[in-house]
């Protein structure tokens, strides 16, 4: 993303005027990030337009960062409102003066806090945040011998309680008064590029971005030269905890000032995320802070604590004899005493183990562990030595691992070593499952039949000794495998390797590590989309979470979290059927081939974007999962109960088919009650998900739609409608729906989605009767009609409709729905009528008991 500073309102500064050579540190700088100013016309514009040289800026433009310090607002506006050509090369400045600043807040004053209390008074709450991090700072506080010794503490927010008061995540320390101040950074700034920081001060960004890298990029600091430190922390989307990073590289002399060093410190901060500056042991003087999307590669003096770790061997073993031609050499990990990341690895072949000539040298290949060599350089029967190193994102390389020797086969007749044909080498966002698909079994110099394939993963910091998965040898999946659920952690790097086993050849080499990232949150999202409304059915198909098609089988459906643990179960004597929590969004397709088409979604976990489906909120507080009867409802004793067998329930009034079910909760025994429309609706999603459209009677069975008898609940007519052991979904008998009405008005009155069970009225007046076109959007504070299947329009015409279903509603109504013995084509899992009173009490309608 382009540089895009925010200004502080303590700033009152301004800068100095551009001029052509406003670029005087080539230290802090390397090509990819000159191209930011050297390859757009409004950035040449912008400094050919200031042609008059300072006293203080001699350089050449593009050496680098103190001529930005030194230019004119206006001149760097411009380059930062481009949409820059070279996008993951993105900068953020810290320079310490208004406009070109990090710190996004004005100090705002404390009016108390108390030792450990976690309530904090403050003169104005509306420019903190949730979740965000401030530091609590007293520049008058006093040290044991009355002097000043300001004093600071990161505190974070979590909740805003009025106007004036924040509660903390946790208590403070101490008590905190009118002296004290809620900041970003209690830095002092002197002047532009030019901050004072004392032991004790912390600095804290706002939200930043230093482009899509995967890897992440890399901080400077050019500081005052001393043995105080400045330890830097970042956290992100997939590091949610700060997590310090030291620095790598120290550069002095040249173009930066005396007394001064620049620190580069790697950064493996991915997307969106904020930085941290600790100061500890001596005082020191800031001059400015860049985060880059790239390390510089500019060199410099190595802090010899965060070279990488000296690697060990891992194949071919020491003194292996019978190699074929072409081994796969393999190290057996990667550690980095800074934690930083793996960029690189270098092998190396000799014929002599001093290594007085390179036979073979890999060249430095990008991460991974491991080489497969090429044909043409082994012989056979012949001794040769190798040795491997690994470089980190600073590039820094560890040593050399200890020489190892191997002596190669008398002749060359091998299973040819195969490759990883998917995921991708450094594929992003895999799921937590991802298919593994291998390349074909190949035979050199002779032949043989393939016997069994085999997979091994390792964590970006673990080895193959300990690995995150080992299919071991398997004859039955040969050209691919499913990583199975739990190896695989959110947000990481993992590195896989495969071979393959011939019957009479053995095992070829492991083929060479590819390296994939996994998403930064597993959810297991399968959507449905309206393509197109109308037709009788509409025409639907299932998407994935970006709403492209996608394409799924009875297996997907049972592997998955949510629908694997439908499932039935007795309670209280009762045959029952668990739904189990999800998360739902529904809205349009942002883009693609469906952009703009109306979606629903689920996901097993909670991502950005959706919310816990109503049907699992109770009494303002999350539930795990609630429970619907399997059959429809009928007498079970004194009350109405869910077993097969028996007759449906009719001629019952609203009210007491509510009391009857509610009757069951006696003798320890609670939560039944009849279903709710929220119930119902979670159920239509799934259903409508797995049946890839909404013509429940095609895609399932049509039920009792015929006829004018109830039968009973299991029978084998009846169980033609049934959908995840829920036998008679539709048809049969019309089932009364709780917690959905209309108004005197027609408007359709909903119970509020925390599950207080209190109606709210909503926006959306009911279309009328007849066949659904297109459903209601309506929302509001207390209401989302979007997750549901309310009619928006209606039309007249079943083959205009895009659910095949009848839909109808009076004033002043209660619930049904799926129709009865005598619905026809209308019955099916989105029949729904909201056109009766209360009082009513039908032949053909019945009820489903529920529990939460």
């Amino acid at each position: 993303m382009p540089l895009n500073p925010s200004p502080n309102p303590e700033f009152s500064s301004s800068l100095p005027a551009l001029t052509n050579n406003s670029v005087a540190h080539p230290d802090t700088w390397n090509g990819n990030y000159q191209k930011l100013l050297d390859n757009t016309v409004v950035v040449k514009a912008a400094v050919e337009a200031n042609k008059q040289a300072t006293d203080q800026v001699t350089s050449q433009l593009g050496q680098r960062l103190d001529g930005v310090e030194a230019s004119s607002a206006v001149s760097v506006q411009k380059a930062q409102a481009l949409d820059w050509m070279y996008r993951n090369n993105v900068i953020n400045f810290e320079m310490f003066v208004k406009g070109y600043t990090l710190i996004d807040l004005a100090p705002v004053a404390v009016v108390q806090g108390v030792n450990g209390d976690d309530s904090l008074d403050v003169v104005d709450t509306s420019g903190l945040r949730v979740g965000e991090f401030y530091v609590l700072n007293d520049p008058t506080a006093l040290d044991g011998d009355g002097k000043v010794a300001p004093v600071s503490a990161l505190v974070q927010v979590q909740a805003i309680l009025s106007g004036q008061r924040v509660r903390l995540a946790a208590n403070m320390s101490r008590s905190w008064g009118p002296s004290a101040r809620v900041l970003r950074s209690s830095i002092k700034v002197v002047g532009a590029s030019n901050a004072a920081a004392v032991p004790g001060d912390i600095y804290l960004t706002r939200s930043i971005n230093i482009g899509t890298d995967q890897a992440g990029g890399a901080v400077v600091i050019r500081r005052s030269l001393s043995a105080g430190l400045a330890r830097l922390y970042y956290r992100d989307g997939y590091q949610p905890t700060w997590k310090e990073t030291g620095w790598s590289l120290r550069r002095t002399g040249g173009d930066i000032p005396a007394g001064f060093a620049d620190y580069e410190y790697i950064l493996p901060m991915r997307g969106d995320g904020g930085l941290r500056l600790d100061i500890e042991g001596e005082a020191m003087t800031i001059a400015h802070i860049v985060a880059l999307g790239n390390t510089t590669g500019l060199g410099g003096f190595i802090n010899p604590d965060q070279r990488p770790n000296t690697p060990l061997i891992a194949s071919p073993l020491a003194a292996a004899v019978g190699v074929m031609e072409r081994p796969t050499l393999t190290l057996a990990g990667y550690s980095s005493p800074a934690g930083n990341g793996q960029a690189a690895v270098q092998f190396q072949l000799s014929t002599s183990a001093a290594f007085t000539a390179v036979l073979h040298d890999s060249g430095v290949l990008a991460t991974g562990l491991s080489y497969a060599l090429p044909g043409g350089i082994l012989s056979a029967g012949a001794t040769f030595y190798w040795r491997g190193r690994v470089q980190d994102l600073a590039g820094l390389w560890s040593d050399w691992m200890t020489v190892a020797s191997f002596t190669t086969a008398a002749s060359f007749v091998y299973v040819a070593t195969p490759s990883i044909t998917g995921p991708a080498a450094n594929a992003v966002d895999v799921p937590e499952q991802p298919t593994l698909t291998f390349s074909p079994f190949t035979v050199v110099g002779g032949t043989d039949t393939y016997k069994s394939a085999q997979v091994r993963i390792r964590a970006a910091d673990g080895t193959y000794a300990v690995p995150v998965w080992d299919s071991g040898a398997d004859a039955v999946n040969k050209l691919s495998m499913v990583v199975p659920a739990g190896k695989f952690k959110a947000g990481l790097n993992y590195y896989l390797q495969h071979r393959q086993e011939g019957t009479t050849r053995g095992w070829s080499e492991w083929s060479a590590e590819i390296k994939i990232t996994t998403k930064a949150q597993f959810a297991n999202v399968i959507g449905i989309a309206l393509l197109t409304p109308g037709g009788g059915s509409g025409t639907w198909a299932r998407t994935d979470e970006n709403g492209a098609a996608k394409v799924t089988d009875a297996s997907f459906f049972s592997s998955h979290p949510v629908y694997g643990a439908i499932q039935d179960v007795t309670i209280d004597g009762q045959a029952m059927v668990k739904i189990p929590a999800f998360y739902v969004k529904a809205g349009n397709i942002a883009a693609g081939p469906n952009a703009g088409k109306r979606a629903w979604w689920v996901s097993d976990q909670p991502l950005p974007g959706y919310v816990l489906h109503p049907a699992f909120m109770e009494a303002g507080s999350p539930i795990a999962q609630f429970w619907v009867g399997k059959y429809q409802g009928g007498v079970d004793g004194s009350f109405i109960g869910s077993k097969a067998g028996i007759i449906p329930i009719t001629s019952l009034s609203f009210a007491n088919m509510q009391a009857l079910i509610a009757g069951r909760n006696r003798a320890g025994v609670s939560g039944f009650a009849l279903w709710n429309y929220y119930q119902l609706q979670a159920i239509q999603l799934l259903a409508l998900i797995e049946m890839g459209g909404a013509n429940s009677q095609a895609l399932i069975g049509q039920g009792v739609i015929t006829g004018s008898n109830a039968f009973s609940v299991d029978n084998a007519q009846v169980a033609t409608a049934t959908w995840r052991g829920i036998v008679g979904l539709w048809g049969n008998v019309f089932q009364m729906v709780d917690g959905l009405q209309t108004d005197p008005s027609n408007k359709y009155k909903i119970w509020d989605k925390l599950g207080n069970k209190s109606y709210i009225t909503t926006g959306q007046t009911s279309p009328g009767t007849g066949y659904a076109v297109t459903f209601s959007t309506d929302s509001g504070a207390s209401h989302d009609l979007s997750l549901g299947f309310l009619p928006g329009t209606l039309d007249g015409s079943a083959g205009n409709g895009s659910t095949g279903d009848y839909m109808g509603s009076a004033a002043n109504s209660v619930a049904y729905h799926g129709g009865y013995a005598g619905s026809g084509a209308d019955a099916g899992l989105f029949c729904l009528l909201v056109s009766s009173s209360a009082a009513a009490a039908p032949p053909n309608v019945g009820g489903r008991i529920a529990k939460v």
